[in-house]
């Protein structure tokens, strides 16, 4: 099958358009349906339909979507491994969890280009039930994450802790933060069992969200009370946009390393898992 089937596919499921899809592919109309076409007859199914509103997928190609996406992202990688023969001996997938990247490739990425020069290092920033499942199909080989989930074959070990720390951006005590000005923060199944019990008076608060990033702009962006990285809590101190509530309760968060069993006892992996240890304690 040729990629580029699978790329007009795919930009049509986003644009339901075939003369939008031509001029971001910079192709004709006549090549997006022939291609379309193509795909139709090599699946034996319809995949869209054209009418009067629009175009629209039908139920197979719904359900092929997820298949097209699976099969473009493997190419992608088959390519990019092939074109690094020579550059370097072996590409490492890393997996790491949206409010750790920072400080995971801080001193972890420079001792890998240091210490392993020929090792190819490709991050993707996710969530922790997505990584598990990269792993568990190889599109991961290891991951840095909060919540394991403990299937057969796979491995975690805890190699640090991540502190949460309550800051606002009024000058008020922890008694003053209210459930109208507080951002719920909803960063694992771990952290909300934590502030569900030392915090239960700001369970109902109208403004949650489960992405650090998002939990700083709103900080940013409306002002209010929030937990926070101490990582973060340092920087918007020094931004003057927010202050530890000094009397608030931190929430202790374990960070776990996870590895798929048929990587655990690899030299590279253990290398790897070993620096990461030392970095992020």
């Amino acid at each position: 099958m040729q990629i580029e089937l699978l790329d007009t596919f795919l930009d049509l499921i986003e644009t339901r358009n075939f003369n939008r899809t031509a001029e971001r592919l910079g192709i004709t109309q006549s090549t997006v349906s022939s291609r379309i076409r193509t795909l139709e007859a090599l699946l034996e199914k319809q995949l869209f339909i054209r009418g009067k509103s629009g175009t629209e997928p039908t139920v197979a190609g719904l359900r092929f979507e997820e298949h097209a996406r699976a099969v473009r992202l493997r190419w992608l990688d088959a390519r990019s491994e092939i074109q690094a023969v020579g550059k370097f001996d072996r590409l490492i997938r890393i997996g790491i969890q949206f409010e750790l990247y920072e400080r995971v490739l801080e001193g972890w990425l420079e001792w890998v280009r240091a210490t392993m020069p020929k090792l190819a290092i490709y991050v993707e920033i996710d969530y922790s039930n997505q990584m598990i499942l990269d792993l568990t199909t190889g599109s991961l080989d290891l991951a840095v994450l909060y919540s394991p989930q403990y299937f057969p074959d796979m491995h975690y070990e805890q190699i640090a802790e991540e502190n949460f720390v309550m800051v606002s951006t009024r000058s008020i005590a922890w008694s003053e933060v209210k459930p109208a000005d507080y951002i719920r923060a909803n960063y694992s199944a771990f952290f909300n069992r934590a502030h569900k019990q030392m915090l239960p008076e700001l369970e109902n608060s109208p403004v949650s969200t489960g992405n650090g990033g998002a939990v700083v702009y709103l900080l940013r962006s409306r002002g209010g009370a929030a937990f926070v990285t101490e990582t973060m809590a340092t920087r918007l101190r020094q931004e003057g946009v927010a202050h530890p509530v000094a009397d608030a309760p931190k929430i202790s968060h374990p960070i776990y390393s996870a590895v798929h069993v048929r990587h655990h006892h690899s030299h590279t992996h253990v290398r790897l898992l070993k620096a990461l240890k030392l970095m992020t304690a």
